[in-house]
């Protein structure tokens, strides 16, 4: 695993909401993860949602991490803080939708969505 991500989680309620700019402040968070992991995948599914006159579009990804990271849990934001090979992973964030277990793992393969505007 050549790249880096930080895993955080909510962990209290968004802010007030700014009279001014009719935005909350965000949430507050805790990192449960820092280090090695590796965004993968072989066969990208992406669907499209539609609400108002805005279209959200969902990627389908892998996550590595090493084994014994964690408990990440369903929900929980990765970032990639530094990609070897891709510098455009770098920035990217995406929810994780899925936990993967298994007998004799060599890596946690979690299922993510990438976050997109």
């Amino acid at each position: 695993m050549l790249d880096a991500c930080t895993i955080t989680r909510v962990t209290g309620p968004e802010g007030p909401l700014d009279p001014e700019t009719g935005l909350r402040e965000p949430a507050q968070t805790e990192t449960v993860y820092s280090g090695k992991c590796k965004v993968q995948t072989f066969e990208p599914d992406e669907t499209a949602r539609e609400s108002g006159d805005h279209v959200w579009v969902q990627q389908r990804y892998h996550l590595h991490l090493p084994i014994g990271v964690g408990p990440v849990n369903v929900g929980d934001t990765a970032e990639i803080i530094a990609a070897a090979a891709d510098t455009q992973l770098v920035g990217r964030s995406y929810r994780i939708a899925a936990l993967h277990h298994k007998s004799l793992a060599t890596a946690q393969r979690l299922l993510v969505d990438e976050i997109t505007a």
